[in-house]
């Protein structure tokens, strides 16, 4: 696993990346825009959804300010055939907004929010050409005081052949303004912070660092 930072679009100070990620620096920068702009059409989706004014949540992950958004590539080497659902990135959610993976073998699997049984009820999520999964994290749950749900998922041996191939994935992992706030957002369809409640006056790094722990 190797994770390419916003410093590739001079957002935040450089760091050095291995020769093989700076000889395609301008295909990185690239795939930033180009994965934002996707981003951003289902931000934007949301806020009508939420009932907030358009472009509120895209204002809060900019891509033109430091954030710990992401690409984070993935490689997971053949597996036995024979050998069925060795774990090789555990179960886990999203910590950011928004997460768009791209990949072409199978392997990911879910555990839907009703399942009681997290040992056997995970469900392999079957990758479709042209496609990218989209998985909602963790600071758009709190955002919204829970509206929008995280889902538990995890990387398994892929199944039949494909375990066979080597999986190959990208990760774009989209982050909040380093200096944003995580207070519940505010809108008709959102339900307000309850009497017995506490809002949230973290920083967005603040509240990272305690969900990290």
């Amino acid at each position: 696993m190797y994770t390419l930072s916003q410093d590739v679009l001079g957002t935040v100070p450089q760091r050095q990346n291995p020769e093989v990620v700076e000889a395609h620096r301008k295909d990185c920068q690239d795939f930033f825009h180009r994965a934002y702009s996707a981003v951003f059409v289902i931000l934007s989706a949301l806020d009508k959804q939420l009932a907030l004014p358009l472009g509120t949540l895209a204002s809060l992950c900019p891509l033109d300010k430091p954030s710990a958004t992401s690409l984070r590539m993935l490689l997971t080497g053949a597996q036995p055939i024979d050998e069925n659902h060795r774990i090789t990135f555990r179960g886990h959610k999203d910590i950011g907004a928004i997460t768009l993976l791209f990949n072409v073998a199978g392997g990911l699997q879910i555990l839907p929010a009703s399942s009681e049984n997290v040992s056997s009820n995970w469900r392999y999520i079957r990758p479709e050409p042209g496609c990218a999964l989209i998985n909602i994290g963790d600071t758009l749950v709190e955002w919204t005081g829970g509206v929008l749900r995280s889902s538990l998922h995890r990387v398994v041996t892929a199944p039949g052949k494909q375990a066979g191939v080597a999986r190959q994935s990208l990760a774009y992992l989209v982050r909040p303004d380093h200096n944003g706030s995580m207070r519940r957002l505010r809108s008709k369809a959102i339900p307000p912070v309850a009497e017995d409640e506490v809002d949230e006056t973290r920083s967005v790094d603040d509240w990272a660092s305690w969900r990290a722990l």
